[in-house]
This record gives C-alpha cells, structure tokens and sequence, in this order.
C-alpha cells in the first residue's frame, strides 16, 4: 500500500499545505510529523511546531523529553503503528516533515534495532565521560574497522550506538546492521515542496527573526534552567546550540539570529540534496502551482477515502 508523504526543506510551507488540507477533508486526515526535533518536548519555538490549531492532527510530537534518544528506528516502528491504526479507524494517514533519514528507515530495508540494555548505554556514556570520545573511537576500530572508517572521529552518538551493538550482540555493528533488516510493509508516495532558493531564504530569515521575537532565547532558558545539558543532541541544533552561546555571553543576540539564519539555509540545502536522491518524487513549486499541488494532494486523498 502506498502512503502519502509531503516532503521539502524546511520553511518551505508544509504546515500551510496541512493546514489547507485539514480545511478541505476536516477530520478525515491524520498527518503523522517526520520530523527528528519536533519529537521533544518543551522544544516548540525553536522546532517551528504546527500551530495549535491543527496541532491535535499531528502524531509524532512532543513524545520524548529532550534528553532522550529518538532513532530513526523508533520512528519506522511509530509510523508503521499509527498508519495501521488510521487506516483502521477510516483515517488518511499523511506523513510529513523533512527528516529524511526517517523516510529511509520507514520504506526501506533499514537497521532494525535491537532490544536495548539501560545498563550497557550507561558503562559506554561513563566510559565517554573518564576517557574521552577518542578512547571509545579506538576500541570501535579494534572491534569493527569496517565501520569505524565510515565515521568521524568525533561522531559520538553514531560510535557510542555502534559500541552499544557490539556490548550487547556481541558482533560487529557492522556485520549486525547487514543481518539484521526491517521488513517493509509500506510504499512512498512521495509529493516534494520547493521554493526558488530566494524565495526559501527570505521565509527562514523571516521565520528565524519570528522565533526569536516569540522567545527562543527564554525558551533556551528555560530548557537550561529544566537541567537539560546542552550538549544533549536535542539541543546541539540549529537555533538552540546558537541561542546557548549567546546566554553564555559567547556571542551577541544579533550575531546568534544571523548565525541561525546561516546555519538554517545550510541545511535546507543539506535536504533537498538528500530528497532528490528519492526515487519517483513529484516536486511542485509553491511560488509557481499551489493549486496544481492541492489538486494533486485531494485527488490523491479522494481516491483513498473511496
């Protein structure tokens, strides 16, 4: 069965699109976030959630506090319970967001996680702690050379996952990741949403300006204040790893704004290389056919309802 899934950088006017939709077919859709920020908790400006609205027809959101990790896996394992029970409550499943790792690991042969060892995560992040990211990165080469070439040296949320493999399975992650393969039950209908880069950077700076006006600094804060360290992956992202350097009088408010704007449109560009990958993707520009894409998305809809 093929899904639906709206996909595009970010900025790019997905949550206008949901919202257009949610205003033609009501209650009919169930929009499920593919989004790997708008998981966390307490995190709503800097991750540009969905206005509350519309936010009660999103699944995905607000499921983890920020120092919890979320995987790719996690999210296939989500996704593929909310589709099922949406289509058997008479419900139009529709994923989007643009995480596309989260694609990848929904409709294709992705890793399929083993069960985890609370224990095991501890003694690898304690070992992290006393010894430095280093020391673990020259036990994975020991351990799984194969694997270790493919990662910075200083990627410690993919070594520590790695390690976490190899202390609980007893195997090289890499030989692990090849045995153990997900079965796909899903197939992509993949509708993309681009912009003229111009046009895609002026929305992240304005919407960038936005945030900081409706409090990204005291939001950042508040996270610090919550106890959450900001070196947890949540919050060493774009717009909160630039709000903390400033609280921590690193940088000036100005600086931290034109930096996330930069950063922002860095990784817009990061996206949609890795959507273009995506195979039979049909892209609509926004300044050129909205309703071509509204049409398509409701003949799309329409004939699943039927």
């Amino acid at each position: 069965m093929k899904i639906l899934c709206i996909v595009g950088p970010t900025a790019c006017g997905k949550k206008e699109i949901a919202a257009e939709l949610l205003n033609i077919f009501n209650d009919r859709l169930h929009f499920i976030s593919c989004d790997s920020r708008k998981v966390y908790r307490y995190m709503d400006i800097g991750t540009a959630k969905p206005p509350e609205s519309i936010k009660q027809f999103f699944s995905l959101i607000d499921i983890r506090n920020p120092d919890e990790i979320y995987s790719a896996g996690d999210f296939a394992r989500d996704a593929e319970r909310i589709i099922r029970e949406s289509l058997n409550t008479a419900k139009i499943p529709i994923i989007i967001g643009g995480t596309p790792l989260y694609y990848k690991a929904l409709f294709s042969e992705f890793f399929e996680e083993f069960k985890k060892d609370p224990k095991v995560r501890a003694l690898i992040l304690d070992k992290m702690k006393k010894y430095g990211i280093e020391s673990l990165y020259e036990e994975l080469r020991e351990k799984d050379s194969e694997l270790a070439k493919k990662l910075h040296p200083n990627d410690w949320i993919r070594i520590t996952r790695a390690l976490e493999i190899i202390y609980t399975l007893g195997i090289p992650a890499s030989e692990a990741r090849k045995k153990l393969r997900r079965k796909i039950f899903f197939e992509a209908h993949y509708v993309g949403i681009m912009q003229p880069m111009r046009i895609l950077y002026e929305k992240i700076e304005r919407r960038t300006n936005e945030m900081f006006e409706k409090g990204l600094v005291e939001e950042t804060k508040r996270l610090l204040d919550m106890g959450y360290d900001e070196n947890l992956p949540s919050l060493n992202t774009i717009g909160y790893r630039e709000t903390i350097r400033y609280l921590k009088g690193e940088s000036e408010l100005a600086e931290a704004i034109k930096k996330t704007c930069k950063n922002t449109k860095v990784y817009a560009r990061r996206q949609l290389r890795f959507f273009r990958t995506f195979e039979n993707i049909a892209w609509y520009n926004l300044s050129e056919s909205t309703s071509e894409l509204i049409n398509h998305l409701q003949s799309e809809i329409k004939n699943r309802i039927s």
